[in-house]
């Protein structure tokens, strides 16, 4: 939507406006940079004809100097007063086109253009153009040295030279401060524009990180400016290492001398109680170590630091004690330590043994290379024949018959038997087949009966076909499992 608003101020543009004359026509604003070129249209429109064109005049500020550029006559030709090295020319001229050029635009190109048309019988006609130059500015910013203290000055500048239009600084980054801004303009008609940030500056300030961002319209996107800020300070002192825990009979018992400067510290001085150090003090730098803890060093300690701005200083008190104080025990961490770790291997344990009885039960509850019998071969849901032990006070062998639709019973016969895990009582076979046969009926209540096809009952030799297995169960040989 924000496309169809832009298309008629876009038409607009196209569409040059008369500027004091219905017939002459040009850009009312054109800008150009340092260096390039410059196109100033301008035509004339006489849709009837009705008008003579006898000269068309170029010339630069008419309303102040009033410099002629450029002159067409159609009797005479083209002809430019004023030297420009050839800069600036005609498009190609004609009575009704009279386009200029301005080849490697220089600042002093800028200002007010008029496109002047001598007709006859109306006179002359004319419109003009403001020709804006703009000027691509060098940026740069830097630290401002200085020194802490207590009042406010610049800690760091940023210059944007020799552009048009001036540019706009802005800060950001580093502590609270106050900006200065000057505009000079140059006598080429370019601005330098000089920002200067200003603030307190202590010790803290220095290395802060400062960013200097530049915008200005003959760039293509804004510019920044990383700066460091550098203050100098004397040394900021500290002393590090006392534990309070200085005993008598301690051995190399040490102090630290810290210090932070800009300039970098040069000396580091120990005293103490404001003298010079005892004999079994041991000092290198900025560092010092009691051989052999005594009364002796009780007392005040104090660590001079000097840079060429000046000296810092630190104390610190220490007091020898005649007992080491105890140390703070360990053991509540260790022995929960130890506690954790029994009980993760113990919560392994549990998890492996669980697993391990689980997959022991999975496996003596089936037989995964014994449960399909007698394939279709044409993928069609098979019956499952799985073993099923039977309870001590149950004789009847029993079956679990499984398909798409599952049907269980108690089936005897000779399929039945070979899948059953007890031996069958071969010298009263012939007289268990009256019950067989009332289990056959029982069973026809509850789910078809299993008969293996191709093995008649009277023909079966039961000892030969049965074999025993490794877990106690007891399988045919003739029969096909898969």
């Amino acid at each position: 939507m924000a496309t169809l608003y832009l298309i008629p101020f876009v038409l607009l543009l196209q569409i040059w406006p008369v500027c004091d004359a219905q017939n002459v026509k040009v850009e009312p604003f054109v800008y150009g940079y340092v260096g390039n070129q410059a196109i100033l249209r301008c035509q004339f429109v006489d849709p009837d004809n009705s008008l003579q064109v006898t000269q068309i005049t170029w010339m630069k500020n008419p309303t102040t100097s009033k410099v002629n550029l450029a002159v067409y006559n159609p009797e005479f030709g083209i002809n430019y007063p004023t030297e420009t090295s050839g800069r600036i020319h005609f498009r190609q001229v004609t009575n009704t086109d009279a386009t200029l050029i301005i080849d490697r635009l220089e600042m002093a190109d800028d200002g007010i253009y008029s496109c002047e048309f001598a007709t006859y019988p109306d006179g002359n006609q004319d419109a003009t153009t403001n020709l804006t130059i703009l000027a691509k500015p060098q940026n740069s910013g830097k630290t401002i040295l200085v020194q802490a203290g207590h009042a406010e000055v610049p800690v760091a500048r940023c210059v944007s030279a020799n552009g048009k239009p001036p540019a706009t600084i802005n800060w950001s980054g580093g502590s609270e401060g106050n900006v200065s801004e000057t505009v000079t303009k140059n006598n080429n008609g370019t601005f330098t524009v000089t920002s200067e940030y200003l603030m307190i500056p202590t010790g803290d300030n220095n290395g802060e990180k400062l960013t200097c961002v530049v915008m200005q319209q003959a760039l293509d996107r804004p510019e920044t400016i990383p700066i460091t800020l550098s203050v100098q300070y004397a040394p900021i002192v500290s002393i590090e290492g006392y534990d309070e825990n200085w005993y008598l009979g301690r051995e190399h018992a040490s102090l630290t001398c810290s210090a932070k400067a800009n300039p970098q510290a040069l000396n580091y001085k120990w005293l103490m109680n404001g003298k010079p150090l005892p004999s079994s003090i041991q000092v290198d730098g900025h560092q010092l170590t009691v051989r052999d803890v005594s009364y002796i060093v009780n007392g005040t300690f104090t660590c001079e630091v000097t840079n060429s701005l000046g000296t810092g200083r630190a104390k610190m008190d220490v007091v020898v004690r005649e007992k080491r104080l105890p140390q703070p025990s360990n053991v509540g961490a260790i022995v929960g330590g130890v506690i954790g770790g029994i009980l993760a291997l113990l919560l392994i344990a549990g998890l492996v043994a669980y697993f391990l009885h689980k997959r022991q039960r999975g496996a003596a509850g089936s037989y995964e290379t014994k449960k399909r019998v007698f394939g279709t071969g044409n993928g069609a849901p098979q019956p499952e024949y799985m073993y099923r032990p039977d309870s001590d006070s149950e004789r009847v062998p029993s079956a679990t018959v499984t398909t798409s639709s599952t049907v269980v019973g108690h089936h005897t016969g000779e399929a039945e038997k070979l899948l059953t895990s007890e031996a069958p009582d071969y010298e009263n076979f012939k007289s268990s087949q009256k019950e067989e046969e009332e289990d056959e009926e029982l069973g026809s209540s509850k789910g078809p009966a299993l008969s293996l096809p191709g093995h008649p009952r009277d023909e079966i030799q039961m000892e030969d076909d049965m074999e025993s297995q490794r877990d106690g169960s007891i399988i045919s040989k003739r029969a096909v499992y898969v």
